[in-house]
Order: structure tokens, then sequence, then C-alpha cells
């Protein structure tokens, strides 16, 4: 049975092969051995032999030795729960033959599906993917296990109070059962909220890109309805001979069709239709019309098409979010400060460039130490954030770079 719940579990095809499945067997048969001789022992080394056979290397692998632990757990829980049920009909200590055996067997199968449908539905495996890269949701486990062990061990070898101890047992398994319903209920919650929240973030800043785009596309068309007045009369002037006046009035066509030429849309949105993925593109529209509205200039390059992100999306927003409003407070100090931004794609591999000109360099260790911050109060989020995430994903690189003039951020997904 605890295989069938790690294997539900765990989906691994890499590892789940002729090989390992083999390995399994036969550590089924050693721990059902074992469990003859000193049953204390047997899941202990079920989950030790479950984690070798699937990754035997130094480094822990948090995601499979949660899913080996969440088994064995289930297995109690399922026998604890069994018992309880059973108890309420069977009075004696006793009881065997096959009736019995196929009762109990057929109501731990019971519990035991419904609980692998209760995983599948509140998405434990996302939760755990979740958790792979801190050590506490693994220790909370182990703590639970090796609870639950010393319970198990106290119901074989105290008989006589067996009915009390799983009643107890029992009353604490329900409540924990009940606060982890409640915190994935709560956590999927929130999730939603979050989502729906970017979304409708998302929402409000195409709407203000095509407005812009729309107040844009009305000046355009107004200047091309006069740009044919504008030639007549430029040829009407250079007819006439006079070369002061066609250069006085080459001067206010230059002029008047820099006024168009160099509208926001074109300036700062020209290659935003590059940006596929909706929630990078809402928040590089959202942060360029805050730039604007800062009037920082700023220059943004997108020349391929960015879809596919190979890293949680929501964590890559608030990292670039981090990075581009610390390079817009950076630049509000300034007289004339510059920023700029750019999405290189190249071999699989998307760059993120955030650059701004500073006034007085920041050293690199200091911007990302917890704490730092150059807004006042420290009340910015500061580059420690950065690196808080970047632990998560092995294939993303974040590099800082400074000179006399400007400060360098670098977000490389490989």
């Amino acid at each position: 049975m605890v295989f069938v719940i790690f294997f539900s579990l765990y989906h691994d095809q890499k590892k789940i092969n002729v090989k390992t499945i083999t390995a399994s067997v036969v550590l089924l048969f050693i721990c059902a051995i074992v469990d003859g001789l000193a049953d204390d022992w047997s899941f202990l080394l079920l989950i030790v032999g479950i984690y070798l056979i699937f990754d035997h290397h130094f480094k822990l692998n948090y995601f499979l030795l949660d899913a080996v632990l969440i088994s064995s757990i289930t297995i109690y829980i399922v026998d604890i729960v069994m018992s309880a049920i059973v108890m309420m009909f069977v009075h004696t200590q006793n009881t065997q033959g096959w009736g019995f055996t196929l009762i109990s067997s057929a109501i731990e199968w019971t519990l035991a599906i419904i609980v692998i449908f209760l995983y599948q539905k509140f998405d434990l495996v996302g939760f755990i993917n979740k958790t792979i890269k801190s050590p506490v949701m693994t220790l909370l486990l182990t703590y639970f296990f090796f609870v639950l062990s010393f319970f198990m061990t106290c119901i074989d070898h105290l008989q006589a109070y067996r009915k009390l101890i799983i009643g107890i047992l029992l009353f604490v398994v329900i409540q924990i059962i009940v606060l982890l319903l409640i915190f994935l209920i709560e956590a999927k919650r929130q999730k939603s909220l979050y989502q729906q929240q970017l979304s409708e973030e998302q929402f409000k800043n195409l709407k203000m890109y095509t407005d812009q785009l729309e107040r844009d596309q009305l000046s355009l068309r107004k200047f091309k309805h006069d740009y044919g007045n504008l030639l007549l009369s430029l040829r009407t002037v250079a007819d006439s001979d006079s070369d002061n006046a066609l250069i006085d009035s080459l001067n206010k066509f230059e002029s008047y069709s820099n006024d168009y030429f160099s509208n926001v849309s074109m300036k700062l949105y020209k290659d935003i239709n590059n940006v596929k993925n909706p929630y990078l593109k809402s928040l590089f529209i959202s942060k360029l019309n805050q730039i604007n509205n800062a009037k920082i200039d700023c220059k943004f390059e997108c020349r391929d098409t960015v879809d596919d992100i190979s890293i949680n999306v929501f964590d890559l927003v608030r990292l670039l979010g981090i990075a581009i409003d610390n390079a817009i407070e950076a630049t509000k100090k300034q007289e004339h400060g510059k920023i700029q931004l750019a999405i290189i794609t190249e071999n699989n591999q998307i760059t993120f460039i955030i650059d701004n000109t500073v006034i007085t360099p920041e050293k690199v260790s200091s911007l990302s130490q917890t704490g730092y911050s150059t807004k006042k109060n420290h009340s910015g989020l500061g580059l420690s954030n950065v690196q808080d995430i970047k632990k998560k994903y092995p294939n993303l690189l974040v590099q800082y770079s400074e000179d006399s003039d400007w400060f360098h951020l670098q977000l490389v997904l490989i």
C-alpha cells in the first residue's frame, strides 16, 4: 500500500524504470521480513530504502524525501483510523481469521484510496514542489513520522491501554488533518486571490496601453491629414526661390513632425508587442508608464518574441518589479537620470537587463544584504529579496556590476 501512495505522489519518469521497480519489490520483501522480526524498524528501513533506490546523491532531494515520509505517515494514519473503526464492532483483542483480515484490508484500502483522491484534489504534489527548497517541511514531516512511530509502538506493547491510546491518537490525527485541510484550502484561496489581483492589474495596464495607442493614433491621423497641406506650402515656398523662407518653413515642418513621431507609443512601447506573456507585458507597461510619468529618460528594447518562461512567472514578475522599482527610485534623485530596459533572447536563454544612472555608486555587496535599502527609512524591498527568490531556481542567474555612472543588473534564465 505504501508504494501505491508513494507512486501517486512521485512521478519522475526518468527514475521510474524496471531497475527501480525491481529494487522496490525486493525492498518490500525485506521490509516484510523485518516487520515480522522487529516491527519497530520496518518503516524506517522502508523510508531509507526508497530514498536510496531513487536518489543516492549526497545532496538531499527534499521532494523525494517528503514523498516517502508522507506515504509512510499516511499508512500510519490509515492504520489508526482502521483500528478505531474495527474497535467499534470488535470487543476482543485477539480476533483473527480470514474474514477479519479481509474486512480490515478492505477498510485500509478504501481509506488509502480516499486519501490519494484528497491528495490529488488539493494538489499536494504542487504544494510539495513549492517547499522543496526549504527543509522546514521535511523536518516537520520527520517529526510527525517519529511521533506516530512512538505511539504505534506504545499501542503494540501496551495492549491493556490499546483502546485509550488509539482513541487519543485518533483525536490528535483528526485535529491535524482538519488543520492541514484548512491550511491547504486557505493557501489555495490566497493563490486564487493573488492571481485575480494580477489579472485585474494586467487588465488595467493593458487598457492604459490601448488608450495611449488610441491617442497617438488620433494624433498621427491628424498629422497625416495636415501632411499634404504642409508639403504643398513647402513646394510653393520653394517655387518662389526664397531661401530664407524655405529654411524657416523646413524648420517649422521638422519641429511639427517631431512632435508626432516622438509620441509615447513610438518611444516607449515600440517593442512591447514582442512580449507575449501577459503578466510580463502588464508589468513592463505599468513600469514604463511609471517611468514616463516621473519624467525619466528611458529606453526599452525587446527585438525577439518572449513567451515561455522557465520559472514561476509570478516570481519573475516580483523579481523584475523589485529591480525596476529600485532603478526608478535611484534615478528620481537625479536631474538627468536614465533607465535602460532590455530583454534579449539567445540560444534558449533569456536575459533581462535593468541599467540606471547613479550619482554615488553603491557597493554591490551592500545592496544584496538583508535589510539594506537606498530608500528613506529603509522602505524599499532591496536587492536581498532578489537573492531570496534566486535561491529557489538553479537556472536563474543574477549578476550585478557598476561603474562611475551606471549600475547594471542582469537576470538570466538558462
